[in-house]
């Protein structure tokens, strides 16, 4: 699990905007059935999923399936050459298990 004090804001500012990016190519009540779901059933947004990923992950396993591995890799490559550090490591390595 990554700690809420792994990363610092603009980390956790990144990992936030890289999961919506992501979520919303995929369309506008794609992202809006993510983010309530994780409401409803967590009680957390998208900027709390670096606290516990494996809401996130359940979320995405729920709505779309196998192809929650495919969103994973996306938001990977949407972080870029950040994803180096260790408090994104830690999250995508919380994400695939």
């Amino acid at each position: 699990m990554v700690g809420a004090h792994s990363g610092n804001k603009v980390d956790r500012d990144l990992l936030s905007v890289c999961i919506e990016l992501v979520l919303l190519r995929m369309g506008v009540p794609e992202y809006e059935k993510v983010v309530s779901k994780l409401e409803n059933d967590y009680g957390c947004a998208i900027s709390d999923c670096d606290k516990n990923p494996e809401f996130l992950k359940r979320v995405l396993q729920d709505t779309f399936g196998d192809a929650h591995r495919t969103i994973i890799n996306q938001i990977k490559k949407e972080i870029g050459e950040e994803t180096s550090k260790k408090y994104f490591v830690d999250f995508i390595a919380a994400m695939k298990k």
